[in-house]
């Protein structure tokens, strides 16, 4: 402030300054406030959804239980539609899927699994996804889709299931020593209390040497 102003002029200009920045400073704390404000209300919001999503998946899962099947694919279906930012959804696609391979109605599964693998919230969803698509595609004849699908699966905990597949996909083909190969993954990479492992290390010794 400039020493040569007079007492009443470094008044006046203490009084512009505060107008001008304690509004700001005023301003600052209530953007600050709204944003927290805000980042609780979103947080509670997700949490609520989330909670709502697990009652409604529970639901589903005790009209599986009890046989109510139909009933079970219209709450697996509202999950899909009204929750399908949460891990609920990807669930009842899976769900969907495997009455729809149960019942021989492989188109439909495809398009469940298809759902999650574009839709999915976490990786191991939409590996597990291109999995349970691949065997279908092996079953459709489709082993060269299978294959292609599989290449997509990255996570570590998948790749011994993923090369079982590719196995029985190479296998459809004929491919021999592919599919040895990807049956020797599968088993090294399986746990060996897995039903799969014995699966992989039947297939491996049936094959021709």
């Amino acid at each position: 402030m400039n020493e040569n102003l007079t007492e009443e002029q470094q008044i006046e200009q203490l009084k512009k300054l505060w107008k001008e920045y304690g509004f700001a400073i005023v301003l600052g704390v209530l953007i600050a406030l709204s944003i927290s404000f805000s980042w609780r209300f979103y947080n509670s919001y997700k949490i609520t959804r989330a909670e709502h999503a697990a009652i409604v998946y529970e639901q589903t899962m005790g009209d599986l239980l009890n046989g109510q099947t139909s009933a079970a694919i219209a709450q697996a279906k509202k999950l899909m539609k009204e929750f399908n930012s949460t891990p609920y959804a990807s669930l009842s696609a899976f769900v969907l899927a495997q009455d729809a391979v149960e019942s021989n109605k492989l188109d439909e599964a495809v398009q469940q699994l298809q759902w999650v693998i574009v839709h999915g919230n976490t990786k191991a969803f939409r590996d597990l996804a291109r999995i349970r698509l691949a065997r279908i595609y092996v079953e459709q004849m489709k082993s060269d889709d299978a294959i292609k699908l599989l290449k997509s699966v990255k996570s570590s905990e998948f790749i011994g299931l993923a090369a079982k597949v590719r196995g029985d996909a190479y296998l459809k083909l004929k491919q021999t020593d592919q599919a040895r190969q990807a049956y020797q993954d599968a088993v090294d990479h399986l746990p060996t209390s897995s039903g799969i492992h014995d699966l992989a290390e039947m297939a491996l010794h049936s094959l021709p040497k």
